[in-house]
């Protein structure tokens, strides 16, 4: 009988492997799909601007665990603008696939430089320290060179090193006092999270590009990619630069209006203004004189008003709500409504 067993063992073993070893070169060819769909979509042209400084490398956004809630391993892709905050929020989504955009040349090699140390350094001590240019320059230029062409490139790339690392160490502090003021975790302070974005790193799944909120080449072929891809955007991050737009462009509107999403995808953003109705949120002013407000949208209302012939961020507030327990936090579209349909059933 136990003679029997072990041959039946043996058999199941056998097929078991064999199907693994079937599929292997299937499941193989499936990310090289994904992949090749994630890298090749168009990138606009960025010129010299007068924002290409240190301080536009760092984040000035001191609350945003208030989204964490919201976007807890919700997973898909994620878009955003900026720096450091994005790689911050992906790890609390466990967002599978990221494209991190920005008009200013010196925050899209930034965001490249953070990749790269991503897929070479272990902890987030390490990935701290090699942002000290005092101590890491050398060993920071070295995974420049491995990472980026040779030519204006990695020129540009060593030179907006140096000229991030003294604002992301004053940012590292800032951070660090917040997490212990309202404990809670993010990439730099925890290795699961810094593990997943290295994951992400090394799979090739984090990509930084040039591209302008109201342009009309980097969104669209971002939406394409995710539509062959098949990967909802889950996350569309702009942080507070809707506030300045004077309304959405037909650009805006034509490349996040059709960008895949369903229901789970939300939008994140922050305002400042009209601080009497939407107050900043406690200590979002620590590291700059200017605080914010945040809101979640869900992206199906999001993208609903995005076919209005004419129509602004704040149009969106109109019918917000607050958080009842965190007023520098508001909820829009179908979300205000849901809390509004909640709190009358108590």
């Amino acid at each position: 009988m136990r003679k029997l067993y072990s041959i039946c063992l043996l058999i199941l073993v056998a097929l078991l492997s064999f199907s693994c070893k079937d599929k292997a070169p299937e499941a193989k060819e499936k990310n090289a799909r994904l992949q090749a769909a994630f890298w090749a979509s168009p990138e606009e042209d960025l010129k010299p601007t007068i924002w290409d400084t240190g301080d536009t490398t760092v984040t000035n956004e001191d609350r945003l665990e208030i989204f964490e809630p919201a976007i807890r391993n919700i997973g898909g892709g994620y878009i955003g603008v900026g720096s450091i905050q994005n790689f911050t929020l992906a790890a609390w989504a466990k967002s599978e696939y990221v494209w991190l955009m920005d008009f200013t040349r010196i925050v899209v090699a930034t965001n490249k430089i953070h990749v790269a140390f991503l897929k070479r350094l272990k902890t987030p001590e390490e990935h701290r320290a090699m942002w000290d240019k005092k101590l890491s320059a050398a060993a920071a230029d070295k995974i420049i060179d491995e990472e980026f062409p040779e030519g204006a490139e990695r020129k540009f790339a060593k030179e907006s090193y140096r000229k991030a690392s003294p604002y992301l160490m004053i940012t590292f502090g800032f951070l660090d006092r917040l997490a212990k003021k309202r404990p809670y975790t993010h990439w730099l302070n925890n290795q699961e999270q810094y593990d997943y974005l290295k994951k992400l790193a090394q799979e090739n799944k984090i990509r930084a590009v040039r591209g302008n909120l109201n342009g009309d080449t980097t969104v669209l072929g971002i939406g394409e990619a995710a539509r062959k891809m098949g990967v909802p955007m889950r996350i569309m991050y702009f942080s507070n630069a809707e506030e300045y737009f004077g309304g959405y462009k037909p650009s805006f509107k034509k490349s996040f209006g059709s960008l895949p999403t369903d229901n789970a995808s939300v939008v994140l953003r922050t305002i400042s203004f009209w601080k009497e109705k939407f107050p900043w949120a406690t200590d979002s002013d620590l590291s700059t004189q200017r605080g914010f407000h945040y809101s979640v949208q869900d992206a199906a209302s999001f993208q609903a008003q995005l076919k209005l012939e004419k129509v602004d961020v704040r149009d969106f507030y109109a019918k917000a709500v607050l958080d009842p327990k965190e007023p520098g936090l508001s909820y829009l579209g179908a979300l205000a409504a849901g809390k509004v349909s909640a709190t009358k059933q108590k």
